[in-house]
């Protein structure tokens, strides 16, 4: 329970609780259950993102291309929804999309040794110069109404896709901490070297990160394309930035080797949650992103602070331990100096 409390997670989400109940001071409306459903919902898009991103970031990586996979994947996902193909198959289009982009800057990064900033930064112009390549520069619309009619059913008022994406995310949560495998991603983030040294595969697992970066922005696209009816040039646009916000918000080092899905999941929660926040103060929309990356800076500086204090305090604690101890021995030596 120690542990939870102290967890940059439960900071955070502390803070997301008080920063409804100090807005709905001001505007009531904040507290209404749909209103809190219809946050959550938004939220979805850049959800998926971020836990894509988190894998990466857990290796000491950075993919700064996953909001460009995002758009590829939702033009991919339209065009193939606009051709006749089955929402199921359009799916596994879009995800695959995903798939192959993040293999991309995996291959480039870990076969060729790429610094993952300098290929994702390419791919990014890549996989958004493809998009307008496939669109003509034209926005995607008249989506087949069966993905309209997914994203709008609810079941007890929540949309079907914000229960998808929770069961994806309880699945995944146990899954992560149940399967030894996942703990190289922390292993390579943490040493390198180390990591290698026993018998870890460290390119396979850089290679996974990044093709799973991909792959949750697939999905990612999916829920977007879903929730909006069309697919504007602009998908995924500055999401990438958000997502790394997001993960480091939650909690995920960006020297790896530490975080966790709900890190992810909560950062990104958080982001989207200012943004509506604002919205319910009617404060013009361009303070958005200024506003947003103030409360990051705070929250990242202020759990700083206290990690530091803590950890001072330990190094304290133990070096007067050390302390208390030498004097022990120097007490037990002096009477059989005095003997002697």
């Amino acid at each position: 329970m120690k542990k939870i409390l102290k967890s940059r997670e439960f900071l955070v989400l502390a803070l997301l609780v008080a920063m409804i109940l100090a807005v709905s001071t001001v505007n009531a409306a904040v507290l209404r259950p749909l209103t809190l459903i219809n946050i959550v919902n938004s939220s979805l898009f850049l959800v998926l993102i971020a836990i894509g991103q988190m894998f990466v970031v857990m290796t000491r990586g950075i993919d700064v291309s996953v909001g460009a996979i995002a758009g590829l994947s939702a033009v991919i996902f339209g065009m193939a929804l606009n051709a006749g193909i089955p929402l199921p198959l359009a799916m596994v289009c879009a995800l695959l999309t995903g798939l192959v982009c993040g293999s991309v800057n995996a291959a480039g990064i870990v076969f060729v040794g790429i610094p993952p900033i300098i290929m994702t930064l390419g791919t990014l112009g890549a996989y958004r110069g493809l998009m307008r390549v496939l669109t003509g520069g034209s926005w995607i619309e008249s989506i087949p109404q069966s993905i309209k009619t997914l994203a709008v059913t609810r079941y007890m008022s929540v949309p079907l896709m914000v229960w998808a994406v929770a069961a994806l995310i309880i699945v995944l949560a146990i899954l992560l901490s149940r399967i030894k495998a996942v703990r190289n991603f922390y292993a390579v983030g943490d040493n390198r070297e180390g990591a290698y040294l026993l018998g870890i595969n460290v390119r396979a697992t850089e290679f996974t990160a990044y093709a799973l970066a991909g792959l949750f922005s697939g999905a990612a696209a999916i829920v977007f394309t879903g929730q909006i009816g069309f697919v504007p040039m602009q998908t995924g646009s500055g999401q990438e930035l958000k997502a790394i916000a997001a993960v480091v918000l939650g909690g995920v080092s960006l020297m790896g080797g530490t975080g966790t899905i709900w890190s992810a999941v909560i950062g990104a929660l958080f982001l989207t949650t200012v943004d509506s926040m604002m919205i319910f103060l009617k404060v013009p929309g361009s303070w958005n992103n200024a506003v947003a990356g103030a409360v990051l800076l705070a929250i990242v500086v202020f759990d700083y602070l206290i990690r530091r204090a803590v950890r001072n305090r330990q190094l304290a604690m133990r070096a007067a331990e050390m302390h208390h101890a030498e004097q022990d021995h120097d007490t037990r030596l002096q009477p059989r100096e005095a003997v002697r």
